[in-house]
């Protein structure tokens, strides 16, 4: 059985094919249509990941698939998963993958808070800030978080950007207990 090392060094060698091709955009992208692809039918990595059914046959059904004229290597490359029987695996791969891409891109990704869904273009907002104040392309994801009372808290790179009012109350407090000799 594989460990989280090893899908890491099936990223980094996916990743050595699309920066070979000067293509890691447009893999991450076909990277990207596989896993709604495995997510919207699960069925579909059970058989990929079959004994019961001969290579020759997971191969033929992989260039089905996985064929992309923009991406050349990425048949041969699901294959390989196929082959050692990791494609089960393939999210973990995926994640690994795009990791590296966006590293490589200057893009950072994270997680905003909040206590309702965000809408598109509330994310886009919160996104346009971050990345004037970090020099970098930000993508986040909406979580929420039924714990905070108000406003917002972004998680990116370790670090959080807390602008929930719990945070701002905590301040406020501190700063009135500074003012006032510790005595609150």
């Amino acid at each position: 059985m594989a460990n989280r090392g090893s899908y890491q060094v099936y990223a980094e060698a996916l990743f050595s094919l699309a920066q070979e091709e000067r293509k890691v955009k447009e893999y991450q992208s076909e990277l990207n249509k596989i896993r709604d692809e495995f997510e919207s039918r699960p069925d579909l990595l059970n058989v990929l990941s079959s004994y019961a059914i001969d290579k020759k046959s997971l191969y033929e059904l992989s260039d089905k698939l996985f064929s992309s004229p923009t991406c050349p290597s990425l048949s041969g490359f699901m294959k390989v998963l196929i082959s050692h029987h990791l494609i089960s695996h393939f999210a973990d791969v995926e994640d690994a993958f795009h990791s590296l891409s966006n590293e490589s891109l200057g893009i950072k990704e994270g997680i905003v808070y909040s206590t309702e869904p965000l809408n598109k273009e509330d994310i886009a907002n919160v996104e346009k800030a971050l990345e004037s104040r970090l020099n970098s392309k930000v993508y986040l994801t909406n979580r929420v978080d039924k714990g905070l009372i108000g406003g917002l808290k972004v998680a990116i790179d370790g670090k959080v950007f807390d602008g929930s009012i719990e945070n701002r109350v905590e301040a406020l407090r501190e700063k009135l207990l500074k003012q006032a000799g510790g005595e609150l």
